[in-house]
Formats: structure tokens, sequence, C-alpha cells
């Protein structure tokens, strides 16, 4: 679960549970044999590639609660980002590598907040609503979208960061997992129709709405590549 591309588009970081605990794993997609990123006590998850390709965010519990650390793509120079006793998780790269866009409870209620690579005191985000998760830039780095909780749906919505508004894209019952394509037009999501996982898409202007079937099982979590280069 919670798969994420490098940059490159040639290695993707992922959660496992096959060693009955969450352990983040690294592997080419070429098929080459899996590589443990992290694999300390408690749990290991989310882990998000910073734009370079240098480093992954990766969310542990080993000193405590769930905590945001820093990490090479290799496992090594593991760094905590900040120390609180909330749960901080879900962390997800600014576009200029500048900022973390990460969900806490620190508030009191589940919030988007952001904080410099550097670390420091984050700044709150999100006002609306007393549950606002999962987090995702945009390309362009001018908004974000997040899932939101309002009238017991769980929807896709999008904030500028220079305005601060917020529109609801979505207005199904249980939206998750949202991930822009490369070019910030459209946002991919997981979504439930009578029981069952299946993909969703919408325009980031909530103008245009589409859903994807398949033919048996649930998705979930979807993460749109990035653009390959031409070799």
């Amino acid at each position: 679960m919670s798969p994420t591309w490098s940059p490159d588009g040639q290695r993707i970081a992922y959660v496992s549970l096959q060693a009955k605990k969450p352990i983040v794993y690294m592997q080419s997609i070429t098929g080459s044999r899996q590589q443990t990123l992290a694999n300390y006590k408690g749990s290991n998850s989310a882990p998000a590639w910073s734009p370079d390709g240098k480093r992954l965010a990766i969310v542990l519990t080993k000193d405590g609660p769930s905590q945001i650390y820093l990490v090479n793509p290799d496992g090594s120079n593991l760094t905590r980002l900040m120390s609180s006793n909330a749960i901080d998780t879900e962390p997800n790269f600014s576009p200029d590598g500048q900022w973390i866009l990460f969900t806490s409870d620190r508030g009191g209620s589940p919030q988007i907040y952001r904080v410099p690579i550097t670390g420091g005191a984050p700044e709150r985000l999100t006002f609306e609503g007393s549950y606002n998760v999962s987090p995702r830039y945009s390309p362009d780095g001018k908004s974000f979208a997040f899932i939101q909780r309002a009238n017991g749906r769980f929807n896709v919505a999008i904030q500028d960061f220079a305005s601060r508004q917020v529109q609801l894209l979505t207005d199904d019952m249980l939206d998750e997992s949202p991930t822009f394509a490369p070019n910030g037009r459209i946002v991919l999501y997981a979504s439930e129709v009578r029981g069952r996982g299946i993909l969703s898409a919408v325009s980031s202007d909530g103008r245009v709405r589409q859903r994807f079937t398949v033919q048996s099982g649930d998705v979930r979590e979807p993460a749109w590549g990035p653009i390959l280069k031409s070799q």
C-alpha cells in the first residue's frame, strides 16, 4: 500500500505487511528484488519522494507516536523532521522541495499543516471542518488537494495557498487518496460504489468527472506517475 513514484519514474517506494508489520520497501519498475528502506521498531509508513529524488519522507513510530523523518533512498541518514507529542503523518513535498505538507492532530482534530524542509514551527492550513487529511501539492505549487469530511461525506477538495479558498470537487460518500496528474489538470482518487472500491477522476476545477471500472476486485490508493523524459 501507499505507493509513490520516484521523480524519474524508475522506482516505487511502498508499504507492505508481508513480514506481519508495516515496512517501507523500494523496488525498480524493471522488477528487481525489493530493497528494505525502513524497518524500525513499530510502524514504518507513508513514503514520499523529494522532487530531486535524493530523499524521502517517511513516518515512523519507533520513538512514540507517528512522526515524520527524512531518509536517503538507500536507507541512510535518517533524520527526524520535527518533535511533537501529536500524530504527524502523510507527508508530501512541495514541487520546489522547500516545504512538506502533512496531516496532524496537534490541534485536536486531523488538519493539514506545512513545515519547511529544514524543520521549525508548522503552519496550519485548513480550518474548515474538523477533518482534513491526505494533502497533495499541485504540480505548480499554488494549491493542494486533500480529503475533507463534510456532512458525513468524505470528498476531494482543493485549497489555494494565496487566497486560502476551499472548493469541494466531489460529492460521493467515501473518497480517498487524491493524486494529481503531472499537468495539474486532473485529480485521480479512489472512491466506493455499492461497497466496491473504484478509481475516479475529477478536473481541478470540479467541472468534469469520470469513473473507471474494473471487472473485479477493489481499487485503493492510486499514485499518478511522472512524465518520463525521452532518452
